[in-house]
């Protein structure tokens, strides 16, 4: 099977206009922010550090594409299970439809407590190695 060539070159193939998590959600991180202000978001390091701008979640570049690529892998695995969830969330007619939605769902929240729990384990470790811990 071949995919129809694109006329738009080299262009992404999503197209639609939802604003980025950090500015929909920007009152609500200001209340309680993911991670203590200064400290790296990165799990790995989680390092205290002083912030060039107001909105660096990360210590340097590199805990920065750390941070990219760990997001991308995480959103690889949800993406098709947050699709079927939609699909299936109000479908009244179809029980196949509804259980593909349901199976969805509890997957998104399987994925959900392994990413945390394993986010703060990692932070654990960082913590430790760094010999802040009491």
């Amino acid at each position: 099977m071949t995919c129809p060539e694109r006329k738009d070159g080299n262009a992404l193939s999503v197209h639609f206009d939802v604003e980025p998590f950090y500015m929909a959600a920007a009152q609500a991180l200001a209340a309680h922010p993911l991670v203590p202000e200064g400290q790296c978001l990165n799990p790995g390091c989680s390092r205290t550090f002083v912030r060039s701008r107001d909105w660096q979640l990360y210590c340097s570049p590199d805990c920065r594409k750390s941070g990219d690529i760990e997001m991308r892998r995480v959103g690889l695995k949800a993406a098709p299970a947050l699709l079927a969830w939609r699909m299936g969330k109000y479908s009244t007619t179809d029980p196949a439809l509804r259980e593909l939605g349901r199976t969805g769902r509890n997957y998104i929240s399987e994925l959900q407590r392994a990413w945390l729990a394993d986010r703060q384990a990692r932070a654990r470790m960082a913590f430790r190695a760094s010999g802040r811990e009491k």
